[in-house]
């Protein structure tokens, strides 16, 4: 596999760019937290691209997000003291802010309020958490979503793969190379004409997710529980702690077995394909920038693509057809690390523009910019 980009300066003009946006974006309220992430993120991005390797640095962000999302949410209820937290928590209502607020504050470490930062409508306090102001007009709250709908739209899936803050536990279980389990009740064996053997995923268990999101949205509104909240760590215990207790435990149980216990078992990443989340993101998928695709000419049909993919999304029919179509593709990029004839790679929509150094690029850019508020409030717990 070849590097990202086969030249040097570029990727350092590149880590250049990301380390000074990142420098800029956390300078306020912490000039030195603004320098350390400048040089962490700008240098993610140079080695990430200068690199054969990119799965291992990938992994090494992508789970480093999820580890640092958690970590935010627990050192702020150590700090609060946990009754104190979940009072807070009682009061804090679904639009940002208490009853009655135009500005409201929130310690909570929250995407959500993503797209106030980036429009100058939140500033973080030391001490006392974000300050939002909340839109005042339809056309104004329309802008505040519109950073959700871009992040959508340019990567699909790919937001699975390289930004999801949650996806990084499946990741993490994903350990080791022996599969323990083939799952065949969710799975169909199919033998090529060829004689490949692999395994894929029945169309019930692919289409799951989309059940699972629609039970989400049944839930919200039987249960007065917001979609946003899904969004939020810190409110599930507020939600969750009306339900009844059998169900608790249910949603706790499928949480563990399908982040923890399946991937380990399997090394396939079961919560990301049956994900209600991931169901939204893959309606964008065919319209989104990237496009796994295979080099007919260099391809060998040796199908370690398949048999590496961590999604069930590459299958022998795509490899005969240069093209992954799955809606589970999240572009991880494995199936191009592990290809020994360079065959496969990241394409432009439609077209034969390889665009691997604008996703990796975009994808650490991103993650920077939606992880300021994890990252803030636990300097401010920790150091401040």
């Amino acid at each position: 596999m070849k590097a990202s980009v086969t030249s040097k300066k570029m990727a350092i003009v590149v880590g250049l760019l990301i380390g000074g946006f990142s420098f800029y974006w956390y300078f306020d309220p912490f000039p030195w937290l603004g320098a350390t992430m400048g040089v962490l993120f700008g240098s993610f991005a140079f080695f990430a691209l200068s690199t054969r390797r990119i799965e291992r640095l990938r992994r090494t962000i992508f789970i480093s997000f999820f580890i640092l999302a958690m970590a935010a949410l627990l050192a702020i209820i150590l700090d609060m003291g946990f009754s104190n937290y979940m009072a807070w928590v009682d009061l804090y209502q679904p639009e940002y802010y208490l009853p009655g607020q135009a500005v409201g504050v929130s310690n909570l470490p929250a995407i959500r309020l993503a797209p106030q930062t980036i429009l100058g409508a939140a500033t973080y306090q030391p001490g006392l958490g974000w300050e939002a102001r909340m839109p005042s007009s339809f056309g104004e709250l329309l802008i505040t979503l519109a950073p959700y709908l871009l992040t959508v739209l340019v990567f699909g899936r790919a937001f699975c793969g390289w930004v999801c803050p949650y996806g990084g536990l499946p990741e993490a279980s994903v350990t080791g190379r022996k599969e323990r389990w083939k799952m065949r009740m969710f799975t169909t064996q199919v033998t090529t004409e060829s004689g490949f053997r692999y395994a894929g995923l029945k169309q019930w268990v692919i289409d799951s997710k989309y059940g699972l999101l629609l039970a989400v949205i049944l839930l919200s509104i039987f249960f007065a529980f917001p979609l946003v909240s899904v969004f939020v760590p810190a409110l599930w215990l507020k939600h969750m702690i009306f339900l009844e207790r059998d169900i608790f435990w249910l949603i706790i149980a499928i949480l563990v077995t399908f982040s923890i216990f399946l991937p380990f078992m399997t090394k396939r990443r079961w919560w990301c394909i049956i994900c209600p989340a991931g169901a939204v993101t893959s309606l964008f998928n065919k319209i989104s920038l990237f496009r796994i695709k295979i080099d007919q000419k260099k391809c060998v049909k040796c199908m370690d693509c398949v048999q590496e993919c961590r999604m069930y999304a590459m299958t022998p029919e795509h490899v005969e057809h240069g093209e992954c179509t799955s809606i589970n593709c999240v572009r991880c990029g494995r199936c191009i690390e592990v290809c020994s004839e360079d065959a496969v790679d990241l394409y432009w929509l439609g077209n034969s523009k390889k665009m691997r150094p604008w996703l990796i690029s975009l994808a650490i850019f991103t993650v920077s910019v939606w992880g300021l508020w994890f990252i803030v409030a636990l300097t401010d717990i920790l150091f401040v």
